[in-house]
């Protein structure tokens, strides 16, 4: 017998083979269960294309799915989509850039601004940043002009 996640994620992979072919995009793609949710993953001769201009459209179909997919009411049911383990190599970067940037606010004084990201990507910076003496970080901005600014504590 088939359980709730089992039939959403039957609905999400029918969702994204649509998705794709209506998009003309020659990817393939495997979707696997997690523990809340489901994670795509695309692969294939337009990767580069989905990870192009800061990945926007690896970010728009992840956002296109968890759309299609939120039912108010319902357990909670994520959907992360990956394009060539661009999520977990971004990942690295991020908290190897946010600790760079959190020991040049120490030393200066000075604040410092990252670039405009997904909230994802800020999340990674908080976290990262959560338990570093000496700074603190904040959202600011706002669409997708939503940035990190990383401070000195206090």
């Amino acid at each position: 017998m088939k359980t709730e996640q089992d039939e959403r994620i039957s609905q999400a992979t029918s969702f994204v083979k649509d998705l794709l072919a209506a998009a003309e995009l020659d990817l393939e793609f495997r979707c696997d269960a997690e523990e809340q949710g489901m994670i795509v993953r695309l692969y294939g001769q337009d990767a580069g294309m989905v990870l192009s201009n800061g990945a926007r459209l690896l970010y728009a179909i992840n956002h296109i799915l968890n759309r299609a997919f939120y039912e108010p009411g319902t357990e909670a049911f994520n959907v992360l989509v990956d394009c060539n383990d661009y999520r977990s190599r971004r990942t690295e970067e991020l908290e190897g850039l946010a600790r760079k940037a959190a020991e040049g606010v120490k030393e200066s004084s000075e604040p410092y601004l990252f670039d405009p990201m997904p909230a994802s990507e800020r999340r990674v910076v908080h976290i990262t940043l959560a338990e570093e003496p000496g700074v603190m970080t904040e959202s600011e901005g706002s669409g997708l002009e939503r940035r990190v600014a990383i401070f000195p504590a206090g």
